[in-house]
């Protein structure tokens, strides 16, 4: 159906729809719309019906192009060439549950209530006081919840109240969760609006300030982050995400033109959460509130993030939040700040030290101690290039030379077990022995595991196989992908979904094994995958001839190649 859409269209005339293009020689060109440029690098090629940019690589066919260029679906930009085309396009499109649909009319409610109170009602005085206007609380979707929003859903749609109490919307009975709050829609990484936030407007009351949904099966903090789902394009484009704890956060930063950012629900950072960010980049700034709380919530971020390869930059500044700021200082002031942020390995030496006293010898003995974990946590997952710098700056610190520090924190590490220096918010649910096997009595999670977890060895991966030395269809649909792009978050949007789970369960994977073991097993598997084969074909051949002489030489062979498979582990 979709080839058959594309050849009813041609790219040329399409396209011609939406720019102003020139004909050079076979082919035509223009202004690219998906960057800036003076100079047009912008082409079409009518042989092949594609576009691409020499400018900033952007390539695809009629679809792609609607797609990029309208910013919709795959689906969406389908569905308008088709039309285009005069094909009548039938896709069965997965129903939304009926749980998100009552959530979106709740929703609608709830903004409709915010936006036709009075000026002068309480809730709009504390906007006021917040900075945010109609656009905004328009934009973020932002409501008021009185306490009668789900009846009357339920009522005027003909919903069933077991809807509304899968929700968590309706409590207790016929009680509403949210009564006399500001409420904050919450959409999941795909935009399904999957719970509310309801912020507290009587400050003097004892009640929580913020109440979430309770959790269900669509509402997961866990695996949310605040407006990711519509940030994300932003994200991709600064290639960098400003990563802060709370939605006002969000909000302030957005307004001062700080587009790339998402908020992490007041909940701990995930692999979820990393796993999501991955998509559109792997370079992280941290924003979190300047207490202790955020101080820890920063470290935890660290620990989720650095073993995954993510370049992670913390942010200090003259504010208790980023909202605080936001309303002290302009948008240059705060990107100065950010331009500023210190490396990850930096903020751990000071974060240790505020906690210890280091002219004490006892002090600086458990400090020392704590720095030797971290040591140990590096260079396991090999950020080697990291480990000058932070025995620098424990150094700088300390005041001790950089030889001695070094020499003390390869000496403690090395007592350090293995499980001591891996995360302490990681509950190990499998036993070690059992995963390392796992690894490597399983080519395609051999494979996976050195390229995703060892990028050092790619290169080594490269000089070593070929395409030809793998049948597992996964590891050759990874060798076509990695052949068009190697960036971890590109596998993940464009491969199977076989393979993207492959890929995110060895991602997951928080032991570190010795790579070199891992691929020595690779080298031994894929041996005995080969012998095993020219095993099964001598077989077969022997099967078939009735010469004697003949099936004496293949036995003879088959024999040997026995032999060899014995000599490998």
């Amino acid at each position: 159906m979709i080839d058959e859409i594309k050849s009813k269209v041609d790219i040329v005339d399409f396209v011609n729809s939406y720019l102003s293009l020139s004909k050079r020689g076979k082919n035509y060109t223009a202004l690219c719309p998906f960057h800036a440029e003076d100079t047009p690098s912008f082409y079409i090629f009518p042989e092949t019906q594609t576009f691409h940019c020499f400018g900033c690589g952007a390539h695809g066919d009629v679809i792609t192009f609607l797609e990029k260029y309208e910013q919709i679906s795959f689906l969406d930009a389908l569905k308008k060439i088709a039309t285009y085309a005069g094909i009548e396009l039938d896709i069965n499109q997965k129903e939304e549950p009926v749980e998100i649909t009552f959530n979106e009319e709740v929703s609608k409610l709830y903004t409709s209530n915010l936006l036709n109170l009075s000026s002068n009602h309480k809730l709009w005085q504390y906007l006021k006081k917040r900075e945010i206007n109609r656009e905004l609380v328009e934009e973020f979707e932002l409501g008021f919840a009185t306490g009668q929003e789900i009846q009357k859903v339920i009522e005027d749609n003909l919903f069933d109240k077991d809807i509304a109490k899968n929700t968590g919307l309706l409590i207790n009975g016929d009680k509403e969760f949210f009564y006399n709050r500001l409420i904050i829609p919450i959409r999941n990484n795909v935009g399904e609006l999957v719970g509310f936030a309801g912020r507290q407007i009587e400050e003097e009351t004892n009640a929580p300030k913020y109440l979430n949904t309770p959790e269900n099966k669509f509402f997961k903090k866990s695996k949310i982050l605040y407006r990711y789902y519509k940030n994300k394009k932003f994200i991709k484009e600064n290639d960098f995400v400003i990563l802060v704890e709370g939605y006002f956060d969000v909000i302030s930063m957005y307004k001062l033109g700080f587009k790339n950012v998402v908020g992490i629900l007041g909940s701990a950072f995930t692999k979820d959460h990393a796993l999501e960010l991955l998509k559109a980049t792997n370079k992280v700034v941290t924003m979190y509130d300047m207490d202790e709380s955020g101080r820890k919530a920063t470290l935890s971020t660290i620990d989720a993030l650095f073993a995954k390869d993510f370049q992670i930059a913390v942010s200090k500044y003259p504010a208790k939040d980023p909202d605080e700021l936001t309303k002290k200082h302009d948008n240059k002031y705060i990107a100065e700040i950010l331009k500023s942020s210190y490396k990850f390995h930096e903020f751990i030496v000071d974060y240790y030290a505020e906690k210890y006293d280091l002219s004490n010898e006892f002090a600086l003995e458990k400090y020392l101690k704590e720095m030797s974990r971290w040591y140990k946590k590096i260079e396991d997952v090999g950020r080697i290039s990291y480990l000058q710098g932070f025995i620098e700056n424990i150094s700088k610190k300390t005041g001790k030379g950089t030889e001695y520090i070094q020499k003390i924190l390869e000496r403690t590490s090395a007592l350090i077990p293995e499980s001591s220096a891996s995360s302490e918010s990681y509950s190990q649910s499998k036993d070690t022995v059992y995963v390392e096997k796992d690894i490597r009595h399983d080519i395609a999670k051999s494979y996976l595991f050195l390229w995703i977890k060892y990028p050092q060895y790619r290169e080594i991966l490269k000089n070593n196989f070929s395409e030809e030395d793998f049948s597992n269809k996964l590891l050759k649909e990874f060798f076509t992908l990695t052949s068009q792009n190697s960036d971890i978050g590109y596998l993940l949007e464009n491969s199977s979904k076989e393979l993207s789970d492959l890929i995110v369960e060895v991602w997951k994977i928080e032991y570190f094994f010795n790579p070199e073991r891992i691929l020595s097993s690779l080298k031994e598997s894929i041996r005995r995958t080969k012998i095993n084969q020219q095993i099964e074909e001598l077989k077969k051949k022997l099967h078939e001839t009735k010469d004697l002489s003949e099936k004496t030489n293949i036995t003879s062979e088959i024999i040997q190649l026995y032999s060899k498979l014995k000599t490998i582990n």
